[in-house]
């Protein structure tokens, strides 16, 4: 517990000047080795690291599409999002490809988990980027981490509390139903407060019922993406994705429910913004 507390408070350390600062490219740069990151670990879990015909290419679209964001979606979003998806969808023939003439030693299937790894965290972390740069977006992006993180605090506060029902006992046998609820709650009432302090002390004006919403559905979202990387973990054997961050793991330990709200968060700031 010392030593992930101590990691815990050099993350923050790090983060708040990232963030002071994230109007510059140095947002994009951290988000780009971010994601390079959680692509490896979840390639090595995979066994699929070594297969450079695969993975290099999917460390390259990890760290281009996070950076490219920055000097796009400023004044062209959904053609940078279009671009996106083409990309992706471009990935995604070139694995079917290989997995075409590999002569049976990178199968279907294979090429069907990295390109879901590959996806979910570039997308994940282009998200968080995109979100930086709409109006007010400094204020969004922190968002996904009140959500996903009060979440966790909740559920597991509830949990140990209240706890009776397994949610979802053969993927996390810890995890109760009164925690899950608790989570939703505690995220729902996290995400009111952040919006009441924004105003209190910008100028900014929030969107209670946007923040409502993003609460409910981020928990919920961040609960199942949970879930999902514990039963990566689960089937493959592996207690952690890495331990570049002793005391939390990997990347994808510390981020994994970020990641799961961080597109869902995008759609929702552009559709229903929570800050005016």
């Amino acid at each position: 517990m010392k030593i992930r507390t101590i990691t815990g408070a050099i993350l923050v350390a790090i983060a708040i000047p990232i963030l002071i600062f994230s109007e510059y490219l140095i947002y994009p740069i951290v988000l780009a080795a971010l994601a390079a990151v959680a692509v490896f670990e979840l390639l090595r879990v995979m066994k699929t690291e070594k297969k450079y015909a695969a993975s290099v290419p999917a460390y390259l679209i990890a760290i281009v599409l996070p950076l490219m964001s920055y000097y796009f979606t400023k004044d062209s979003r959904l053609e940078y999002l279009l671009f996106v998806s083409a990309v992706l969808f471009s990935y995604m023939l070139y694995l079917m490809c290989i997995a075409v003439f590999s002569h049976g030693s990178f199968r279907m299937s294979k090429a069907a988990e990295v390109f879901l790894a590959v996806t979910y965290v570039s997308a994940s972390f282009t998200s968080l980027s995109t979100v930086r740069y709409i109006e007010h977006g400094l204020f969004s992006v922190m968002l996904a981490f009140v959500a996903a993180w009060c979440t966790d605090v909740m559920a597991y506060f509830g949990g140990s509390l209240f706890g009776k029902h397994k949610l979802i006992p053969d993927v996390s046998p810890k995890k109760t139903v009164e925690g899950a609820v608790s989570g939703i709650f505690g995220a729902v009432a996290a995400c009111l407060i952040y919006g009441l302090l924004i105003e209190l002390f910008t100028e900014v004006s929030a969107n209670y019922l946007s923040l409502a919403i993003i609460g409910l559905i981020l928990s919920f979202i961040s609960q199942l993406g949970d879930l999902a990387a514990s039963l990566i973990k689960r089937e493959y054997g592996v207690k952690d994705y890495g331990s570049i961050l002793p005391g939390h793991g990997g990347i994808m330990d510390r981020f994994d429910s970020v990641l799961a709200v961080s597109t869902p968060l995008m759609a929702i700031c552009i559709l229903l913004p929570p800050f005016n």
